[in-house]
């Protein structure tokens, strides 16, 4: 399963830390970022990480898009892939406008991942070996005339597909090559502190929950230049656990705060329509039970690193 949906992005430099001497990790999905916009994402995505930027008023059709090269694949601070990989997304929406009625935006994305090691390659394949398609529906629900304070709220089908899946990492008798998520995404916009919130429900394998919660700022260090620091923290039910088990995948451990991320972001707009993006964090796995099963090699793929740097960097397109 992965990313949560979301947008507008931003990555950094190539390089990663984790728990045994392998390239690092990275993640998912947002654009250019000012204080009061969210990012895939996304994040990671999903949640992507969860920053969309807020919809222009002015354009019936508009959208962005991301695409980089990082350090490895990490999703919601757990590391899924430890060396190299390209990642990219895209979306478009329409503003849905009735005389003066408001009624937010709705649009499709597409978020897509190229492994650029043969680590993975018995199983997912190689190139473009997993696709992320969403749509979706968000608004902005100002609380004043300036549009400075508001609750910024985006919700998302999201279908993962795995075109190159050649055997079942889920067990023995069980072969997918889909899973599907349904997101819902807050954040409270002001000019300080933007506290946010995502709910991952995952309802195709196991009818499970994860929760996404922190918060960030926005610095605009020049007109062109900001950088936007960010902590989040992830919540799994037990049964999200399926993805990330403490020993294989037959074993669910109770639910709880399993991650942690310290992440900053960097954009650089060159045009009124492309920009660069840098993005690291460091990401930790709390939960006493996940960091167990790390120490002693039981994690499976997603829980084998407890402790990771994690890094990218890439362009970005606005329309």
């Amino acid at each position: 399963m992965k990313k949560l949906m979301v947008a507008f992005c931003s990555a950094a430099s190539f390089c990663a830390f984790a728990d045994e001497p392998v390239a690092p990790v990275v993640e998912e999905q947002p654009a250019p970022v000012v204080e009061e916009q969210p990012a895939p994402a996304v994040e990671e995505q999903p949640v992507v990480e969860t920053t969309q930027a807020s919809e222009p008023v002015d354009k019936l059709f508009w959208g962005f898009g991301n695409y980089g090269i990082y350090s490895g694949y990490q999703l919601y601070g757990s590391l899924v892939n430890s060396e190299p990989t390209l990642q990219g997304y895209i979306e478009g929406n329409m503003n849905l406008q009735c005389d003066d009625l408001n009624l937010g935006y709705i649009g499709i994305g597409i978020w897509s991942n190229t492994d650029l090691t043969d680590k993975r390659r018995a199983s997912y394949g190689k190139a473009f070996n997993e696709w992320d398609f969403n749509i979706h529906w968000g608004r902005t629900f100002w609380f004043d005339d300036d549009q400075t304070v508001g609750l910024d709220y985006r919700t998302s089908l999201v279908w993962y597909y795995y075109p190159h899946n050649r055997n079942s990492s889920f067990g023995p008798h069980h072969k997918t090559d889909t899973t599907m998520d349904w997101n819902h995404s807050f954040a409270l916009i002001n000019p300080f502190l933007v506290p946010f919130f995502d709910w991952v429900h995952e309802y195709h394998e196991n009818n499970a929950d994860l929760l996404q919660f922190g918060v960030r700022r926005g610095f605009a260090v020049t007109d062109e230049f900001t950088l936007t620091p960010s902590l989040t923290f992830v919540y799994r039910d037990h049964r999200y656990n399926w993805c990330f088990p403490t020993a294989g995948f037959s074993e669910l451990h109770n639910g709880g705060i399993a991650t942690a991320k310290l992440q900053l972001d960097a954009n650089y707009q060159l045009t009124e329509n492309f920009g660069l993006f840098l993005k690291g964090a460091f990401c930790t796995t709390m939960d006493k039970d996940l960091r167990d099963a790390s120490d002693h090699s039981s994690g499976a793929a997603y829980g084998k690193y407890k402790d990771f740097f994690w890094c990218g960097a890439g362009v970005t397109v606005n329309f």
